[in-house]
């Protein structure tokens, strides 16, 4: 299909992996490189929404991850003293309306998944970070660590938050736009271990503590396992100068916070205790102003990076995967098999897909955002919120507004819908935004009403 079209690929995480098996399964050439090894156990945990699972389903991965996780299906909300503010099952609902569950798994079971599903190993580079490249009218070259000079037609960057990429291509623009995002907050994180026998919550739950200025969530989505995070607020600082954390430094903050309740009958120091991998990091968030330049684009993380507490970042990448990937095929496509695409209509290419993928992207992030702060009980509003807004809002209309925002996400259209599961999920989307104009509005409406009530009594109250 592409004749010497070649697609090179900076980063091997999340989207580096599914962009590749994206590449293959649309019969794209592509080589990439990893600057560590595959699949690493660093504690993290990756959430995917419905929208996700069955666009891993078009990639034929979801059999493998449906294997090894528990559906999500019931969260409870606390405050500080351990009252239960609410409890919902509106990820019961979610699924209902499009035919695939919400999950948490470990990101490096997500990352073996994906890589089980290359077809040529010899297309992935281990301990091969892209140090450097170099553009002509034709493509790029681009430089490892071990000196190796691989040329291709573009270069994604989807090498991460720090992305080398980034710093590249900024430095071929403008020097000062390497930053990314602000780190808001102190992000301890870790993979736990919940024995069955004394389970600090039962799997497929998720627990929620709303404290001032701090938060916390755990969630069990895999049998024998916890996935948490404790959101500490700081200091703004901007990146590149966003501290590193030691393992020290994480053990000190897990302790200060040990007493805190994620949920009834356990603390961050009993998580932390059973831990099996945790780090610490910046919690950041922000968008690039400038994705791509001349062969390069951004891709993930390194374009926009999305605080975690709404699960939404792992998401908004993979649409960014699904994208990319549409964009290329119909561009492959007009110019015939024999026909390289010209620089005009590779920038182009990247232009639509900024139009496309941006709009998207700066909702997600400013949604997260919101959810961020209304989690850290900023304001009296939030608390009032909290406490008394959200418990009386039906579950079936939050997913029904989740589904909505799902429904909008973009497919792999050179793919078939591959299950019946899929077939549904395309059938309701395409219900949920028919009803834009209907219930869909006339439920956003009454929430917003809600939501003028308590601004009312909050300033009564507070």
């Amino acid at each position: 299909m592409t004749g010497d079209f070649k697609v090179l690929i900076a980063g091997g995480s999340l989207v580096g992996l599914t962009l590749a098996v994206s590449l293959e399964r649309a019969g794209i050439d592509y080589e990439l490189f990893e600057k560590g090894d595959f699949a690493p156990q660093l504690g993290a945990s990756i959430g995917f929404y419905p929208q996700s699972n069955q666009l891993m389903d078009q990639l034929g991965v979801w059999s493998e991850i449906e294997k090894v996780v528990v559906p999500l299906r019931v969260r409870y909300h606390f405050d500080e003293d351990g009252y239960c503010m609410e409890t919902s099952i509106a990820l019961q609902y979610l699924q209902q309306y499009l035919k695939y569950p919400t999950i948490f798994m470990e990101r490096s079971e997500m990352l073996r998944i994906l890589k089980s599903q290359i077809a040529d190993p010899r297309k992935l580079h281990r301990q091969s970070p892209v140090v450097t490249y170099d553009e002509t009218p034709e493509g790029i070259t681009v430089t490892t660590a071990d000196g190796q000079r691989f040329q291709g037609s573009i270069l994604i960057g989807a090498d991460g938050i720090h992305s080398r990429v980034r710093q590249l291509m900024a430095d071929k623009i403008r020097p000062t736009d390497v930053a990314l995002a602000e780190g808001i907050e102190q992000l301890p994180f870790a993979v736990s271990r919940n024995d069955p026998a004394a389970p600090f919550l039962p799997d497929g739950t998720v627990h929620n503590v709303y404290h001032q200025n701090h938060s916390a969530i755990t969630a069990t989505g895999v049998p024998g396992l916890i996935f948490w995070f404790l959101f500490v607020k700081v200091s703004s600082t901007r990146t590149p100068n966003c501290p590193r954390y030691t393992e020290a430094d994480a053990d000190a903050l897990a302790h200060e916070y040990g007493h805190v309740a994620p949920g009834p009958g356990y603390t961050i120091q009993d998580l932390w205790t059973a831990r099996v991998k945790g780090s610490l990091v910046s919690l950041e968030e922000g968008i690039v102003s400038q994705w791509s330049h001349g062969h390069v684009l951004l891709l993930g993380d390194a374009a926009h990076k999305v605080t975690p507490n709404a699960g939404f970042g792992g998401n908004l990448a993979l649409e960014g995967v699904a994208h990319l990937t549409h964009a290329l095929v119909a561009l492959l496509q007009d110019c015939g098999p024999s026909t390289a695409p010209e620089a005009e209509q590779l920038g182009a290419l990247f232009a639509e897909f900024d139009r496309s993928h941006r709009p998207r992207a700066t909702t997600v992030v400013g949604l997260s955002a919101k959810i961020t702060r209304y989690e850290a009980q900023e304001t009296g509003f939030l608390r009032f919120a909290a406490r008394y807004l959200s418990p009386v809002i039906p579950d079936r209309w939050k997913a029904a507004l989740l589904a909505r925002f799902a429904s909008r996400a973009p497919r792999l259209t050179f793919l078939p819908v591959t299950t019946a599961a899929a077939a549904a999920a395309v059938d309701v989307g395409r219900s949920i935004r028919e009803q834009e104009n209907g219930t869909g509005n006339a439920w956003l409406a009454i929430g917003l009403v809600g939501a003028a009530a308590a601004v009312v009594v909050a300033r009564l109250r507070i």
